[in-house]
């Protein structure tokens, strides 16, 4: 099942950190607006046939637990889940990631949590 978007947080990134990461994901990144607590962005990854698609990136500041929420509103993306993405992201940053435990879907228990830090990755209960 392909997903509709990937959202995943991360813990104790600046604003300026998180933009830094995604320049280095995206072919392109153009800032939509920004303030202290919600940076918007529009973006593209290099698609098949290099044809690229524009979609909405939103970061929220902060927002549980000092993570920020990295949201890529496209199903097109280069990671296959939330899960390589938290991956990368871990690698990139070296601070806990998490997402959820899989692929969301209606009915599923939304407290699941995939958390990937310096231990390994484990799932746990984020309430």
């Amino acid at each position: 099942m392909t997903q509709t978007d990937i959202e995943i947080y991360i813990k104790s990134a600046s604003p300026e950190a998180i933009k830094v990461w995604l320049e280095t994901c995206t072919s392109s990144l153009d800032v939509q607006g920004s303030s202290p607590k919600r940076q918007a962005y529009w973006a593209t990854f290099a698609g098949a046939g290099n044809q690229q698609s524009e979609f909405e990136i939103i970061v929220l500041n902060k927002v549980q637990s000092n993570f920020s929420s990295v949201w890529f509103n496209t199903k097109s993306t280069p990671w296959a889940n939330d899960k390589a993405c938290a991956q990368q992201a871990f690698e990139h940053f070296q601070s806990t990631v998490r997402c959820v435990a899989s692929s969301w879907q209606e009915g599923d228990a939304p407290d699941q949590w995939l958390n990937i830090d310096v231990e390994g990755e484990n799932t746990i209960d984020w309430l």
